[in-house]
């Protein structure tokens, strides 16, 4: 594919991205947006699932296809060793990286007395340990002198009390507080943190049918539709790019409007 013509600022030639997460298509979306924008991009699985390591092979074949490098890893994002020596072998094997896109997503809903221990501790392990975790060892092998961005990609329910959902909101809540003290920590670093928060997706579990007229839940979202994981391609560029580096600390919602309706 051709390269489009990107404006100065959006242009990330040059930057070196890892995407860490490939459980949903928004992994996919946002690895090939930031290699047609011009970045060599790496791709890691958040769980050792065939099917998840699989994936961020294929999306990582899909990054070479724009004439970009890629490589891919297999990670157990619970478990911060395993992260540390990934990224030490990304740094050796495809250079340290300046771009950090934490996707990683663990979902459950339960009523609190019906979750149990383990329940609980999945879903903060992957969703908020995972996002510490990984930032913290993105911050080791930071390449010096370079300026970097860190994006979390996370939900509104961190913000928005839904029915059942008190661990998944305990642990994106989380997100969003890291990503905001690293904001504060990392400024005179010229690195920033921001988060792309995300509404029901086409691929939001229970989410229900795609028509109105069968799916009330459609009813509440101002654009009557689920969102689309290209939707979160182009604002992740920006958030990527030098255009974006005044901004920090910031929740940015990818959501049909529907956080201003709850």
């Amino acid at each position: 594919m051709p390269d489009w013509d990107r404006k100065q600022g959006f242009d990330l030639t040059g930057k070196r991205a890892l995407v860490v997460g490939c459980s949903n298509p928004s992994g996919r979306a946002i690895a090939l947006a930031l290699a047609e924008a011009g970045a060599d991009v790496a791709v890691a699985s958040a769980s050792l699932d065939g099917d998840e390591v699989m994936e961020a092979k294929r999306v990582a074949r899909a990054v070479e296809g724009f004439g970009r490098k890629s490589i891919s890893q297999g990670w157990d994002v619970t478990l911060p060793t395993n992260i540390q020596v990934g990224l030490k072998q990304i740094g050796k094997d495809f250079g340290k990286p300046n771009i950090l896109v934490y996707n990683a997503d663990a979902t459950l809903a339960k009523p609190i007395e019906k979750t149990t221990d383990s329940d609980f501790a999945r879903i903060q392990a992957v969703n908020q340990s995972g996002a510490y975790y990984a930032a913290r060892s993105f911050l080791k092998e930071f390449p010096e002198g370079e300026t970097g961005r860190i994006l979390f990609i996370t939900s509104i329910f961190a913000e928005r009390g839904v029915e059942n959902l008190s661990a998944y909101t305990t642990a994106k809540a989380g997100v969003l507080g890291l990503s905001t003290a690293l904001s504060q920590e990392l400024g005179s670093r010229d690195i920033t943190s921001n988060c792309i928060s995300t509404g029901w997706m086409d691929w939001t579990p229970g989410r229900g049918p795609d028509e109105i007229g069968a799916n009330l839940l459609l009813r509440f979202i101002p654009m009557r539709r689920f969102g689309k994981a290209e939707e979160l391609a182009a604002l992740s560029v920006l958030l990527c790019s030098d255009a974006a580096g005044y901004f920090s600390g910031q929740v940015f919602h990818v959501d049909g409007g529907v956080s201003q309706h709850l």
